[in-house]
């Protein structure tokens, strides 16, 4: 089980999938990513750790309680999705998660380091370095890569970030996943051998600065000046706010404040933000501008209404503290993106930091 659950950590930055392309996955005519039914290698190995894990689920009258109120809600929660195939493959994803998430939490010889952290590193020691490349060649590397989930790209075509992407479907991604990585690797630094530190701390550091992800930035100021409890320090960022990517991003919000006010207490179907940004609002009108609102806590809000919101806030909030940063850096990179709850590296990412934090907080 502590092999699989190795295999799986160190398998989370890549992407390696099949994707059906045959269901309902189009919206003004354009093909939508978020709404393809996916099935990736880190689906698999999830898959299988639940499957040899089923053990470690306590079947209590508390949990079989739960169980009811969650597939009642799920199915409701579907029945009122518009392309509810894509809501379906999104509860299935989410359920995997919660289940591999309480499978792990309950592990008694799950080592943080052992298990989670060391095998990452190898990975993301492979990622940062092309990285590097990409930035250098302006574009994909292709070959093994393909296989291990790098999209083909060159960095001037139309809607292409001139930012390294990896093994990622965004820089921004990118670059919040290693941002919550280099905290952890920052807090377990005297378990990794001093020289491999210093040169996987660099690498992830070169790609920080490569991705050039505005809210990454924000964020690791952020928990830095907290870390040093100088809040004053704080400087003054200067932002063009008639930038396309500033005014795309409030009229997502003002779209998801007008499906919260019309669909307060079911929401509109999870993973049903895209398709019903084209009942709320006319100004998106290019295939890049359909996209999940840049907020993770308006996107639950909007797709599955007030009470999986407060549900959600309640579990995630709960053992936040300012000392927690990886969680901390998730959740303040979430109030200005979306990947925390979308993309299939981060996803597993947040889950493997909720499952340590809850641990943590339990000891």
């Amino acid at each position: 089980m502590l092999y699989l659950i190795s295999l799986l950590s160190f398998l989370l930055p890549f992407q390696l999938a099949i994707h059906f392309n045959n269901f309902q996955n189009s919206v003004y005519g354009f093909r939508i990513d978020y709404l393809i039914p996916t099935i990736y290698l880190t689906d698999v190995v999830a898959l299988l750790i639940i499957a040899f894990g089923l053990k470690y689920l306590k079947i209590t009258k508390r949990f079989v309680l739960f169980s009811t109120l969650y597939i009642f809600f799920v199915l409701l929660n579907i029945y009122t999705s518009d392309y509810f195939i894509s809501s379906i493959y999104k509860w299935l994803k989410i359920t995997e998660l919660v289940l591999l998430g309480i499978i792990i939490f309950n592990i008694k010889k799950f080592d943080i380091f052992k298990n989670f952290l060391k095998p990452l590193s190898y990975s993301v020691f492979v990622v940062c370095l092309l990285g590097i490349w990409q930035f250098l060649i302006r574009g994909s590397i292709g070959g093994i890569f393909y296989w291990l989930g790098e999209r083909s790209f060159i960095f001037n075509e139309p809607n292409i970030a001139p930012y390294p992407y990896s093994t990622f479907s965004h820089p921004n991604s990118f670059a919040g996943f290693l941002l919550v990585f280099g905290i952890f690797a920052a807090q377990l630094r005297n378990k990794f051998n001093p020289r491999y530190f210093w040169v996987l701390v660099t690498l992830v550091a070169t790609n920080l600065i490569l991705t050039n992800s505005l809210n990454v930035y924000i964020t690791a100021m952020v928990i830095l000046l907290i870390k040093l409890r100088n809040i004053k320090a704080l400087p003054l960022f200067f932002i063009d706010l008639n930038a396309r990517y500033i005014t795309h991003r409030i009229e997502l919000i003002k779209s998801a404040f007008t499906m919260i006010k019309e669909n307060f207490w079911t929401g509109v179907g999870l993973n049903n933000f895209i398709p019903n940004l084209v009942k709320v609002s006319n100004t998106f009108i290019n295939a890049w501008e359909l996209q999940p609102v840049h907020n993770i806590f308006l996107l639950v809000f909007s797709e599955i209404g007030i009470f999986g919101f407060v549900i959600f806030c309640i579990f995630v909030l709960s053992s936040l503290t300012l000392n927690n940063y990886t969680l901390l850096a998730v959740l303040t990179t979430g109030l200005s993106d979306h990947y925390w709850l979308t993309l299939q590296q981060n996803m597993l990412l947040f889950t493997y930091v909720l499952v340590i934090t809850k641990r943590y907080a339990k000891k």
